[in-house]
């Protein structure tokens, strides 16, 4: 078997057309986001715990990706790490388009350049937005590079949830992403800051950034139902 590939292009590595494409198509997404959130009604709660004087580290499950992103937009100078696959190049396009940069790369641990790069981010004053269980699972567990993060910079952890009252459930996708239905009502809790002190343990912060972003979810769940 013989694998082709462009000259000079090493495998997995996109072409610029190609990425025009795939942010051709997140510019798309962008547009349609922009016309369904003229339709939902939203409820925030928590919002007034966040500190344009202080910058954090905002976290949610990929499951609710929607709620950082285009629910709730009221965090500056904020950077998101984004997959380098190609549905990757698609959120970040839509990423942009709603104030954030975008970095490529994993939060995982043994992703070393992209931690470089977010400690060197969040030193220089950016607020962090991470998928805690992103880019690629296993759904609902947090990565340890988050909390290294933490450790090595200082700053909170923020979780973030949310919930709608009626949506679509992808249950083929890894996360089993949730996308609201027109005209639904909507919740975003943000909650409140956790400090990772120096030299904690690692597995022991990660399942507490897990409990609370499960209770974020949880106080969503419940305005709903007010």
């Amino acid at each position: 078997m013989i694998a082709h590939f462009d000259k000079g292009k090493p495998p997995g590595m996109k072409t610029d057309m190609e990425t025009r494409e795939y942010r051709k198509y997140g510019h798309y997404i962008y547009k349609v986001l922009k016309l369904l959130m003229l339709t939902l009604d939203f409820k925030i709660q928590g919002a007034e715990k966040i500190n344009d004087h202080e910058n954090c580290i905002y976290v949610f499950w990929h499951q609710k990706l929607f709620f950082p992103v285009v629910g709730f937009t009221g965090i500056k100078n904020k950077v998101a790490l984004v997959s380098p696959s190609k549905d990757g190049e698609i959120l970040a396009a839509v990423l942009e388009q709603y104030g954030y940069e975008a970095i490529r790369g994993s939060s995982n641990d043994r992703n070393i350049q992209s931690l470089i790069l977010m400690i060197k981010k969040l030193k220089q004053g950016y607020n962090i937005g991470l998928a805690a269980d992103g880019p690629q699972g296993p759904i609902f567990r947090t990565k340890p590079g988050i909390v290294y993060m933490a450790m090595k910079t200082g700053k909170k952890i923020v979780p973030i949830g949310g919930a709608f009252k009626h949506k679509y459930v992808f249950q083929k996708a890894w996360d089993k992403f949730h996308f609201p239905y027109p005209f639904t009502r909507s919740a975003v809790v943000v909650g409140d800051p956790l400090a990772v002190p120096p030299g904690a343990d690692m597995e022991t912060y990660s399942e507490l950034i897990g409990q609370e972003i499960n209770k974020v979810n949880e106080r969503a769940e419940a305005l709903l139902n007010q």
